[in-house]
């Protein structure tokens, strides 16, 4: 019986996930609840300084959605096939944008501007969003994804009451009655009711490898004729030697497309007629098709922790390039230059050399190549095109990918753009 233990805040928040998981499994843990008045002699010592965190025989691992989804894994409650688990991967990628998008604002220090995003979000943004999310749930029998019990419920169900403060909203349950399902399908497991009251015996379970023939497939990606969050994408299918329809959709043409997306967004990855969205879902489903994933689950927990923090970065920082009041811009570039980026990229940067040039695991892997297609992008959303100086790992990561053959005759004849 591994030793676990799971650290977090005496909140549910991002931590309470884990714990149903956990829970579900009938995993014996130690539930380590730190105080805030902890925190700062806690905090070195946890990988990215940050919680939640579990630690396996000693061995820590960070990024919520990264442990939630290895213990799916662990659990069989990541799908029956890689379509499956995109789908989850996708739908609970599209929670977290409306979860990041609330608590944005919710721990926005400037009154005025947090009051006025506030309402714009209420009265645009959430409605799409909330109305979306009850649809999938409707579609999948009271499920996240998939018609059936997968760790996607569990991080609903575990940050439904924190997602309830970000977004202002106690009633949110009795509006779309479907959220309350979900969560009730979870909490009505009888290990997960009892957890706070019961100690659990360890039950082991083995993983199931996912496996899946398949003849060739009608493959298209659409993304705007840019990199960013669509190059990734293409560099893996190029890598996998598929061939793929390449749309890229303009910004006159958006206005069109956009309805027919899952969720009003791109990249989408086109399967047989079957539209999935979220990139990081996406780049992680290749990565398993073509082989580019660890070798047992705790190394494809790795991967989705680092990669998970590279997107911590990309998100602060698109969240301030995008920012149209020039002054706030302005402030917010300033204070990320001067607290946060130093510390990420340097810690980015020793992940990388702590892995032999990759992202993770010491070898090649998906999440190489969705730092390679994103890199130029991240230099412009940073406004640091000096990055391959200050960090030349960063750069040579890219090269390594851009050169394997496949990917460099795609790199060849493809559009060129800036970022």
């Amino acid at each position: 019986m591994p030793k676990t233990v799971f650290y977090y805040f005496p909140a549910k928040a991002m931590g309470e996930p884990v714990r149903l998981l956990l829970a579900y499994g009938g995993e014996e843990f130690e539930d380590k609840r730190v105080k805030m008045e902890d925190w700062p002699s806690v905090k070195p010592s946890m990988p990215f300084g940050q919680m939640p965190v579990l630690e396996i025989e000693g061995k820590k691992y960070a990024q919520s959605i990264a442990i939630a989804r290895y213990l799916g894994h662990k659990h069989h409650l990541a799908g029956d096939c890689l379509e499956e688990a995109l789908e989850i991967d996708q739908n609970v990628d599209y929670l977290n944008d409306l979860r990041n998008e609330a608590s944005s604002v919710y721990y926005e220090q400037d009154e005025a501007i947090k009051a006025k995003k506030h309402e714009e979000n209420v009265q645009a943004e959430y409605p799409n969003s909330l109305d979306k999310l009850d649809d999938i749930f409707k579609k999948n029998n009271g499920h996240l994804a998939t018609g059936k019990l997968t760790w996607g419920d569990f991080v609903f169900a575990g940050v439904f009451d924190y997602l309830k403060v970000m977004l202002r909203m106690p009633d949110l349950e009795q509006r779309y009655p479907s959220f309350k399902q979900v969560i009730d399908n979870v909490y009505a497991v009888p290990t997960v009711k009892a957890y706070k009251a019961t100690s659990f015996s360890l039950v082991a379970r083995l993983f199931n490898d996912f496996t899946l023939k398949r003849t060739m497939p009608k493959i298209a990606v659409y993304y705007f004729p840019l990199k960013a969050l669509g190059e990734g994408i293409r560099l893996l299918l190029a890598y996998g030697g598929e061939e793929f329809e390449d749309c890229r959709i303009t910004k006159e043409e958006w206005a069109d497309v956009k309805p027919t997306m899952p969720f009003g967004q791109m990249p989408i990855l086109e399967i047989d007629g079957k539209k999935y969205a979220q990139s990081s879902a996406i780049v992680r489903y290749l990565g398993r098709k073509y082989g580019l994933v660890g070798k047992n689950i705790e190394e494809d927990f790795e991967i989705d922790q680092n990669i998970e923090f590279f997107t911590d970065i990309r998100t602060k920082a698109g969240s301030v390039f995008h920012e149209q009041d020039e002054k706030v811009k302005a402030s917010k570039q300033a204070e990320l230059e001067k607290n946060y980026y130093p510390v990420a990229l340097k810690k980015l940067d020793e992940i990388i050399t702590k892995n032999k040039g990759h992202m993770a695991i010491g070898k090649l892997t998906w999440a190489d190549f969705l730092f390679a297609g994103m890199y130029d992008c991240l230099k412009t959303i940073l406004q640091m095109p000096d990055l391959d100086e200050k960090y030349p790992s960063f750069k040579k990561l890219q090269e390594t990918v851009l050169a394997i053959p496949k990917v460099k005759a795609f790199c060849d004849k493809a559009p060129k753009s800036p970022y």
